[in-house]
């Protein structure tokens, strides 16, 4: 990369940093509920963006790669999460100290884990950030009744997930 082309990418990370930061910052502490974890991922998203190939940078609309980069590294790093808990509980028998936010927040990801990509992004950005499908519709270039339809589909196979996480629970 030139001189000239490398100082345009930089100007460029510049302006993304400072005009999505916040809205990346959001998503991240919407989906970890840690400030200090959010504010880590958040610096990780736009480490991956200098990362990511020029054609990226020079896109006119990333706020969709930003906010999909959030909530896979965020999702991710909560799975992660999870299997360490799983790994300490099992090497601490009768440390059950998991509360009720807890176990909300493990079916949460292991439900968003579950389905295609495409619902998966389409729900957090209604149910984490509150937009409306009106809101959500350009950002995948799809009709409001679309987003509709996806949001029954993830509902449907959210209460799929949660009839057998209450099945299983009731086992034990």
């Amino acid at each position: 990369m030139d001189v000239g082309m490398e100082s345009l990418v930089s100007a460029r990370i510049r302006s993304l940093y400072g005009g999505y930061r916040g809205q990346v910052l959001r998503r991240a502490r919407q989906l970890l509920g840690h400030e200090e974890e959010a504010e880590d991922a958040t610096q990780e998203v736009f480490l991956r963006l200098i990362d990511a190939n020029d054609q990226l940078l020079l896109h006119p609309e990333p706020m969709a790669w930003l906010l999909r980069v959030t909530t896979n590294l965020c999702l991710n790093r909560l799975r992660d999460e999870k299997r360490r808990k799983s790994l300490l509980a099992l090497k601490t028998p009768g440390n059950d100290r998991h509360g009720q936010d807890a176990e909300v927040r493990t079916a949460v990801i292991e439900i968003l884990a579950g389905v295609p990509d495409d619902l998966q992004q389409i729900a957090v950005h209604y149910h984490a950030d509150g937009m409306t499908c009106d809101e959500i519709a350009p950002i995948f270039g799809v009709s409001r009744r679309t987003i509709g339809n996806r949001l029954m589909a993830f509902q449907r196979l959210a209460n799929a997930k949660l009839d057998d996480h209450s099945a299983v629970a009731g086992r034990s």
